[in-house]
């Protein structure tokens, strides 16, 4: 072993530590997926104008509960996750809540990043979506099953790709853009984006895996909090304003799709090119983050977590998954709503009993 390489001690097992850099990338892979497409179909319901200004608002909301959770994960100083940390302040019932919410949740992402991945895949070889999905499902257990240091050997490349195609699709629709589409307002609608968005945000469940890696625990910790945040209000916001401009109402529920449509081929190739990377990224951070919390939190054995976590999000979008954006908008709606609430009570024990400071 090179002992002149940091390590971390991760549930037993050394790692090598990662930079504030790393750390960002990953809280952005784990923060930028399947959201990030159907947050233009969610804004054009309301315009251009007031959506801005709730990706805005949502993305500090976001940010403020991160450094939340990140002030309470840096005071408990251990390996825990949200079920592990709602047993430690809330005791058994708050152990069931997280429980069910979480799970509920994370099960719930997986299902959409199954369902998205197949319809971007259907739109760039045909076939039938949902036999894309299984394939992706298939892919994705293999890679959940080998774990963290498979994600991360690939996490900086995946992530930069997804920031390149960004900045790629933007520039190269920017002629495209027709602002009469910028005009449309429906302020009765303005609740529409809430669920998606909040969806969209939710990176939380990273930020563990994170502090357990990350060096200089404190001060690299929060600052990535900070800065990652900033960075995928920018993309949203960038992506959104781009596509809008395009599409106007015709905007798909993956935007990507509609994309496609409006400007042809090669639009349509780099747009589901980016739509499977930036859900595909994310799927394997969600999936991770449950087994881990599965083997972590409840003491199920890795080989059940893993079937579990592969296998069940596989049955319910065979049996009940039906629209993309709806799914999205239950999961961040209900699940992730509910999330928020729990967490904050936990972050007041925790700072009541003197483990968080500031």
């Amino acid at each position: 072993m090179n002992t002149n390489i940091p390590l971390a001690t991760h549930h037993g097992i050394f790692r090598q530590q990662i930079s504030l850099f790393q750390a960002v990338a990953l809280i952005v892979s784990g923060t930028v997926g399947a959201g990030i497409l159907g947050i233009p179909y969610a804004i054009a319901q309301v315009g251009w104008l007031p959506g801005f200004f709730s990706i805005v608002l949502i993305g500090l909301l976001m940010m403020g509960v991160n450094l939340l959770i990140a002030r309470i994960v840096i005071g408990t100083n251990q390996q825990l996750h949200f079920v592990g940390l709602a047993n430690r302040y809330l005791g058994a019932v708050g152990k069931y809540l997280m429980s069910v919410i979480m799970y509920g949740m994370l099960f719930g992402i997986l299902v959409v990043y199954i369902l998205g991945v197949g319809e971007s895949l259907a739109a760039l070889f045909g076939w039938d979506p949902r036999l894309w999905s299984t394939v992706f499902f298939l892919l994705g257990a293999i890679c959940i099953l080998f774990g963290l240091r498979t994600i991360k050997s690939v996490e900086f490349f995946l992530s930069l790709g997804i920031l390149c195609v960004v900045l790629i699709i933007s520039a190269t629709l920017v002629p495209s853009i027709e602002t009469t589409h910028f005009g449309f307002v429906s302020l009765h609608n303005v609740l529409v984006p809430y669920g998606v968005l909040l969806f969209a945000f939710h990176g939380a469940t990273s930020l563990p895996e994170v502090y357990s890696l990350v060096q200089n625990k404190e001060k690299f910790f929060i600052e990535a909090v900070k800065v990652s945040s900033v960075i995928v209000i920018a993309i949203y916001a960038l992506f959104t304003f781009v596509v809008l401009g395009v599409t106007g109402p015709y905007t798909t529920e993956i935007a990507t799709v509609g994309l496609g449509q409006a400007i042809g081929p090669v639009m349509l190739v780099l747009g589901n090119i980016f739509a499977v990377l930036a859900m595909g990224t994310s799927y394997l951070v969600a999936g991770l983050a449950l087994r881990d919390s599965l083997t972590w939190d409840m003491n199920m054995s890795r080989p059940l977590a893993t079937a579990a976590v592969t296998c069940i999000p596989y049955l319910i979008f065979l049996f009940f998954a039906t629209s993309f954006v709806g799914m999205i908008d239950l999961v961040g709606g209900v699940f992730m709503t509910s999330e928020i609430v729990l967490l904050l009570i936990i972050y007041v024990v925790a700072k009541r009993r003197g483990d968080v400071h500031g």
